[in-house]
């Protein structure tokens, strides 16, 4: 009978909204046509560019931050015993800074360990899972949950629904279940796609096997006190997941709506929320460190005003998960997962809770 239930939700979902998942398909298209437009002009040619190794890549770093120490240290000499610059830079910080750069990237090339955005499939994971297709994805997603209930008692049909040889335990699961399967499907698909255009960006699918670097602390150097190496399958996996359960809090936030109130309100609260709470917490970041003449004291806001919802963005800076700041790496990543398990459980009791004591009359 779950099963039934499911496929049932499943089936009620596709009837009443193919629209979207039909203009999600042709924007995932028009999106990689255009990319592949702009690259042919761009790059005049048709064909994907020929792959460059990451090996290659930190060779060719070492050697800037090689020629960039010869010619601080011939800038010394040049000074005699003053370290100093105009603008206050420091040659020997500036050395030391290069001189870390070298012995970071020789650890990697030693240990034949990669950059995390050396590879097509970690790349497509960053972008794709902690991007801004993801923001989109996950305020379609709360949407689509917040009428699952209101929907129901909107169209007169939840009395019909619980009068049946059905639990309201096996009711409400069956709509997570559905909400979260329906959601799985489009997450992977785009993640396909994107990986299917960063392939060709980089002219190479790259290996599916092999293991990247991910800093531990993003604010400080990629280095052998700053990392953890985790295989490929594992890391886009661990990024899924990620992306699974900022989409699963989503969904438990607009249940626990969908069966307090009605279907447009639950729509428009759920939308305020995802759309709004991100614009408040920005402003009471900016009222804070005004008043306190720091920025250090309003990071708790993000894990208040649901700005963890993507917490792939917090592993690596990428484009398109905004810029780098400090305390992003997997420190921060397991902070926000943690505050996105706890959101969720919350939430999905909180909803539990109201719809077994909500008198359901349809």
């Amino acid at each position: 009978m779950f099963i039934s239930l499911v496929r049932n939700e499943l089936e009620k979902t596709w009837r009443s909204r193919w629209i979207v998942f039909a203009v999600l398909a042709g924007v995932f298209i028009l999106i990689a046509g255009g990319l592949y437009t702009y690259y042919v002009f761009s790059q005049h040619r048709w064909s994907p560019p020929p792959a460059v190794a990451w090996q290659s890549l930190l060779h060719s770093e070492i050697a800037s931050n090689q020629q960039t120490v010869a010619q601080l240290q011939a800038i010394k000499q040049q000074q005699g015993t003053g370290g100093g610059l105009r603008g206050g830079f420091d040659i020997d910080t500036g050395i030391a800074r290069a001189q870390q750069g070298i012995a970071d990237d020789q650890y990697l090339l030693d240990n034949n360990i990669a950059p995390l955005q050396s590879f097509s499939l970690t790349l497509a994971a960053l972008f794709g899972l902690g991007g801004i297709f993801m923001f989109l994805l996950i305020r379609i997603f709360g949407w689509l949950a917040s009428e699952q209930i209101a929907g129901e008692r909107s169209d007169r049909t939840i009395a019909i629904l619980l009068s049946r040889p059905m639990s309201r335990d096996q009711l409400l699961l069956a709509k997570a279940v559905a909400s979260f399967l329906i959601s799985l499907a489009v997450v992977l698909a785009m993640f396909v796609i994107i990986y299917a255009m960063v392939a060709f960006i980089l002219g190479s699918i790259g290996p599916v096997t092999g293991q990247v670097a991910i800093a531990i602390d993003g604010s400080k150097p990629l280095g052998a006190g700053n990392l953890v190496v985790m295989y490929i399958p594992v890391f886009v996996l661990m990024c899924l997941g990620a992306a699974m359960l900022g989409v699963m809090c989503v969904q438990a936030m607009s249940l626990l709506v969908s069966a307090v109130v009605g279907r447009w309100a639950a729509i428009g609260i759920t939308l305020a929320v995802l759309f709004g709470a991100p614009l408040v917490s920005t402003i009471v970041t900016v009222i804070i460190t005004l008043i306190s003449g720091s920025t250090e004291n309003t990071h708790f806001l993000n894990y208040l005003f649901f700005n963890v919802l993507t917490p792939v963005a917090s592993i690596a800076p990428v484009f398109g998960n905004g810029p780098a700041g400090a305390g992003t790496g997997m420190n921060e990543f397991a902070a926000q997962i943690a505050t996105l398990a706890a959101w969720t459980i919350a939430f999905f009791a909180a909803a539990w809770l109201v719809f077994h004591h909500k008198q359901e009359t349809g």
